[in-house]
């Protein structure tokens, strides 16, 4: 019947048939509030989608029309020759689900979605080429794939799936792209060239026009924001749902008119460890590569997006799995982890604090044997949990910072968590891992999966970003990925930039999952930071992570003012709510996020000039507050003072240069 609807369009005339192919050949989801929409279209064989977003009658283009397709072995060429097999019917996914720690503890995901699948039918050679059907000569070649497309208030995610069962395939290439408009502004970093020590997302992020060519042949890094149309629309693309079947992508070096394209990871990460292309077995479903869409930077900030399209946890139970604060020697003190005497003062500084964990980081299997024992003894009545470091290598890397060689074959490492077990150690800390190549997404994954049998917390550094992980392994309390206070020891530049990188982390990287940043540190390193005390203290609040590691010293933390130290006392790692009360990248973020009936406010200046702001009080509910406020005195002192407030009230505050300010409203 298709065939001869089709041989009966190619004879009228070409505007009718223009029209004909028009309306059967592209096709609208809608968000469930009608605002965001996801247009697919089919031309020529080739699939393009474009994002728009705003009321139904004028919706402004938050992506032109992108290019779509994969291209695999096996002749699955999805990318050209492309017809219309399959429109699923609409579904309506309506859940909610509760997370053990994240920006919002209760994440309701609402979305419409729809699958549309397409063949590939190229004909061998004599037969009616470019997508016309089979042929009359020569043998028609069939392949099948289907684009997922799920859209919802806060966003757009959309996933190809292999459906039939064809055995193991390679994926060659991804022609997705996001043609950003012209004239948007964007945040981005590139991504780091392979070396021993990257990639790691250990790079700034700059502040260019949309469609700037990356600085190098490696691209850029996921995620990447976008403010379009002067602010009518924000955009934050990266990835989900990544699993064992395929790898990290990340964006192309170059974005010629506004198209930003997927790329592959290099050969030589990972010490040329690896395979490039990912290999999976069908029906095979790609990773979500996901856009969250907003009229304000709040919507982005705020979207739980990334989690809602990820896999729920298969994990009985969660109890176990306790987010917190931990105390950290090594940034401080390089040798630390090989003392056992200086360890000790920072698990009596997690008990004086209430902090529930203190990290031994690398080296600590050079102490004498028993002493991880003792000092797991000695936090126990101090209710202090001990965590441990671990070198992710393995052949894909040389660091020889130790233990080594003890994650990455899994009869080794399961070993190793049970003898941990038995310590009475509660999670660990693996580091170095400088590739996103399959073989190494397939480490990460297991390693939450063994942990999880041995009710290990796991803890990523040096590694890659969050990709919907905290989901479906909730026993992972957080990831690097990001240019963080360690580079204090060693970038040079570090202090200069830190305070506009330090907002636009809190719009970009954090959005997407934990980010293990260390924060809070006074002291300083080799190279001496400009922020202010008050600033320091405020990214306990704007940096997210389910166990925030403290960097600095047990001497600086003891020597802070009683309300500072009043303060890191009580501030959590978990949250009930979080909101962006206000917010421009680069310039100002102020953060509130709710844990039970207390707020806690958290604001940065990222600029060399100071700022006045008014704090607006309305997110606060009724009746009267009372207000703990701890703001800039000097760039190495604070004031503080304590009254009551209201909702209806707002709060004058100066930010010094650089500086910040925390509130507590209970």
């Amino acid at each position: 019947m298709r065939s001869v609807r089709l041989a009966a369009m190619l004879s009228l005339g070409a505007a009718v048939a223009h029209a004909e192919v028009v309306k059967e050949r592209q096709w609208t989801v809608e968000s469930p509030n009608g605002e965001l929409a996801f247009t697919l279209q089919l031309e020529d064989g080739r699939l393009r989608y474009t994002v728009s977003r705003g009321p139904a009658a004028a919706r402004g283009v938050v992506l032109a029309p992108s290019p779509l397709g994969i291209t695999t072995n096996n002749s699955g060429n999805f990318v050209e020759n492309l017809r219309l097999d399959a429109v699923g019917s609409p579904v309506v996914i309506d859940e909610t689900y509760a997370l053990p720690h994240g920006k919002h503890l209760v994440n309701r995901h609402h979305a419409h979605e729809r699958t549309f699948t397409f063949s590939n039918h190229s004909v061998a050679e004599g037969g009616f080429g470019g997508g016309g059907g089979r042929g009359q000569r020569g043998m028609a070649n069939d392949r099948r794939v289907s684009v997922v497309v799920r859209v919802a208030d806060d966003g757009v995610a959309f996933r190809y799936v292999i459906p039939d069962k064809r055995g193991g395939l390679l994926l060659q290439s991804e022609a997705t792209g996001f043609k950003v408009p012209a004239g948007s502004t964007a945040w981005i970093a590139p991504q780091q060239v392979p070396d021993r020590y990257s990639p790691a997302y250990e790079d700034f992020f700059v502040e260019v026009p949309s469609g700037t060519s990356a600085p190098t042949p490696s691209g850029w890094a996921f995620p990447a924001l976008f403010r379009i149309d002067g602010g009518k629309h924000w955009l934050l693309i990266s990835e989900s749902g990544v699993d064992e079947s395929y790898c990290g992508s990340r964006l192309a070096t170059e974005a010629e008119g506004g198209v930003y394209r997927i790329r592959l990871p290099e050969v030589n990460e990972g010490m040329g460890v690896g395979l490039v292309e990912p290999r999976g077995e069908t029906p095979w479903a790609l990773p979500w590569r996901v856009l969250i869409v907003g009229g304000t930077l709040a919507k982005v900030v705020e979207s739980t997006l990334v989690s809602d399209v990820a896999p729920a946890s298969t994990l009985a139970s969660t109890g176990w799995i306790k987010p917190g604060r931990a105390s950290w020697s090594w940034w401080s003190d390089d040798d630390s982890p090989k003392d056992e005497a200086k360890l000790k003062d920072f698990i009596d500084l997690a008990g004086e604090m209430g902090w529930e964990y203190s990290l031994v980081d690398a080296n600590w299997n050079f102490m004498p044997e028993g002493t991880i024992q003792r000092l797991v003894e000695y936090a126990r009545p101090k209710n202090v949990g001990i965590l441990l470091w671990y070198n992710s290598g393995g052949p894909h890397n040389d660091v020889t910072e130790a233990p080594r060689d003890r994650m990455h074959r899994q009869d080794i490492r399961r070993k190793e968590f049970q003898k941990l077990r038995e310590w009475g150690v509660k999670g660990v800390k693996v580091d170095f891992w400088h590739s996103d190549k399959q073989d190494r997404i397939q480490e990460y994954i297991e390693i939450l999966k063994d942990a999880a049998d041995f009710q290990m917390l796991v803890n990523f550094h040096g590694c890659t970003i969050p990709r919907g992980w905290s989901r479906t392994y909730p026993q992972l309390i957080g990831m690097e990925a990001v240019l963080g206070a360690e580079q204090y020891k060693f970038r040079e530049k570090y202090p200069e930039r830190a305070p506009w990188h330090n907002i636009v982390l809190a719009f970009t990287r954090n959005v997407i999952g934990p980010m293990d940043y260390t924060p809070v540190t006074f002291m300083d390193k080799k190279y001496p930071r400009l922020t202010t005390d008050a600033h320091e203290l405020a990214l306990a609040v704007v940096f997210e992570t389910p166990v925030q590691h403290l960097a600095d010293s047990s001497k600086n933390y003891r020597a802070l003012p009683e309300a500072a130290k009043a303060y890191l006392k009580a501030v959590p790692s978990v949250w009930d709510e979080t909101r962006l009360v206000s917010g421009d990248p680069g310039v100002r973020a102020v953060f509130a996020r709710r844990s039970g009936k207390a707020w806690f406010v958290g604001g940065l200046n990222g600029q060399t000039a100071p700022q006045a702001y008014d704090l607006d009080l309305s997110f606060l509910g009724d009746g009267a507050h009372t207000l703990s406020l701890i703001t800039d005195k000097e760039t190495r002192a604070i004031s503080s003072e304590t009254r009551t407030v209201r909702r209806t009230d707002r709060v004058k505050i100066t930010m010094l240069p650089r500086g910040g300010f925390v509130a507590v409203l209970k």
